[in-house]
C-alpha cells in the first residue's frame, strides 16, 4: 500500500452506482482513488509531491497518480490499459429537473500511461466531478486502506455498503444484481425463478468471508420469504445485518473518533464527523466552536442536511472555512425566525446524477 490509511466519505450515489456488466477490482480502486482526490479537494489539501497531481482544466479535472496506487501486483501493462478503456467507455448521465436538460460523459476520459514513468493520468469530467464533490444526498464512510485492499468488486462494494451502519437492510435480489452490475438473467433456473443459493456460493458468502477477515464492519445476513412459514416459498427480499469487528478497526483512526466523542458530547455527533472528514476542520476548531454548535442541535433538527447544504455553497464560492461558521449563525437565526413565523418550504435538488452503462 502506497498512501497512508484514512477514513473517507463517500457519496450515496456511488453506493448506488448501477452498471450494466461489473466492474473490475481495480477499476473500483480507481474510483476509490478518485474519491480520494476528492476528499483532499474538499478540505482544501495541495499534493506536494510529484507523484499525484491534480489540475483543472476547461472543462476537466486531470488527476496523475502512479499506477501502483491501483494496480498492486500481478498485472500487465496491457490490464491497465484494458481497464482504462473500458472505464472510458461506460457512460454517466446526468438530468437538471429545473431546466430539463439532459447530458452524459464517461466516467473517465482521456486516459493516458507513460510506461517509462510509471504514472497514469485520467480526466474527469467537470460535471461528473462536481457531483462527486456533492455529498447531499446521503454518504457512506470507510477505511480506505482497507477498501483497497479488499480481493473482489464485490466484496468492496459489500464493505461500502454496510460501513458505519447498525440497522438492518433489505434489498431485492433484482436489486442487488443491479447494483453488482451482475445480469439479471444470471443465477437463475430454466424456468426463470432466482438461484438464491448460487448466487450466494458466487457472490455473498465469498463477499462476506473476505469482510470477516479484515474489516471493522461485516455482515449477516437473512432471507425474507413471501411466506415466512414455508421455507419452499420464493424469496422476496435479503436483509443484511451489520456486525461490527473492533478488532480490525485502524487504532489511529478510532482514536481520533473517540476523542471528538468525548470532547463534545452535546453537539450531533453526526455533525462533528462530517465537519473533521469533509469540511475540513480539526478537532480544536470544532472546540472552539462548542457553543455555537449546541445551539446549532437545539435549533436545527437536521443539523447535517444543513451543513451539507453550507458545504455545497462553500465549494461552488470558493470560501474559506470561516465563512461556514457564519453560514451556520445564519441558519440558525433563520431557525429562530421561522420558530415565531412558521413558514412553507420547497426545496429543489437541482441535479441529480446516476451511473450507468450507455447501453442501459
Amino acid at each position: 500500500m502506497t498512501t497512508n490509511n484514512r477514513d473517507i466519505t463517500i457519496s450515496w450515489l456511488f453506493v448506488w452506482a448501477r452498471h450494466k456488466k461489473t466492474l473490475s477490482i481495480h477499476q473500483m480502486r480507481l474510483i476509490l482513488r478518485i474519491l480520494e482526490f476528492c476528499q483532499d479537494e474538499i478540505k482544501g489539501i495541495k499534493y506536494k509531491d510529484n507523484l499525484r497531481q491534480l489540475e483543472y482544466q476547461k472543462d476537466d479535472v486531470v488527476l496523475r497518480m502512479p499506477y501502483t496506487d491501483v494496480y498492486f501486483s500481478d498485472f500487465s501493462l496491457k490490464t491497465i490499459r484494458d481497464d482504462l478503456k473500458d472505464l472510458r467507455e461506460r457512460t454517466i448521465e446526468f438530468y437538471d429537473y429545473t431546466n430539463k436538460i439532459w447530458s452524459a460523459c464517461g466516467i473517465i476520459e482521456k486516459p493516458h500511461v507513460h510506461e517509462r514513468t510509471g504514472m497514469m493520468e485520467v480526466k474527469i469530467d467537470l460535471q461528473f466531478w462536481q457531483q462527486l464533490l456533492n455529498l447531499t444526498h446521503g454518504i457512506r464512510r470507510c477505511e480506505l486502506n482497507k477498501a483497497l485492499n479488499l480481493p473482489t468488486v464485490y466484496s468492496m462494494w459489500f464493505y461500502i455498503f454496510i460501513s458505519e451502519k447498525n440497522e438492518p437492510m433489505d434489498i431485492t435480489i433484482e436489486h442487488l444484481k443491479e447494483k453488482l452490475g451482475i445480469s439479471a438473467d444470471d443465477y437463475k433456473r430454466k424456468n426463470g425463478k432466482d438461484r438464491i443459493d448460487h448466487l450466494e456460493e458466487r457472490v455473498i458468502q465469498p463477499a462476506q468471508k473476505a469482510l470477516d477477515e479484515s474489516c471493522p464492519y461485516s455482515f449477516k445476513y437473512e432471507k425474507i420469504r413471501e411466506n415466512p412459514r414455508s421455507q419452499k416459498s420464493p424469496v422476496k427480499l435479503l436483509r443484511f445485518i451489520p456486525i461490527y469487528q473492533p478488532q480490525f478497526r485502524d487504532e489511529s483512526l478510532e482514536k481520533k473518533a473517540l476523542v471528538a466523542k468525548t470532547s463534545v458530547s452535546l453537539i450531533n455527533q453526526q455533525a462533528v464527523d462530517y465537519m473533521i472528514q469533509t469540511m475540513g476542520f480539526e478537532l480544536k476548531e470544532v472546540q472552539s466552536n462548542k457553543e455555537l454548535l449546541e445551539e446549532a442541535t437545539k435549533r436545527l433538527p437536521n443539523i447535517l442536511e444543513d451543513l451539507r447544504d453550507i458545504q455545497n455553497r462553500r465549494r461552488l464560492k470558493g470560501k474559506e472555512k470561516g465563512w461556514i461558521i457564519n453560514a451556520l449563525k445564519g441558519k440558525i437565526q433563520d431557525a429562530k425566525k421561522e420558530h415565531d413565523t412558521p413558514k412553507t418550504i420547497i426545496t429543489n435538488n437541482g441535479y441529480i446524477a446516476d451511473m450507468f452503462d450507455a447501453n442501459r
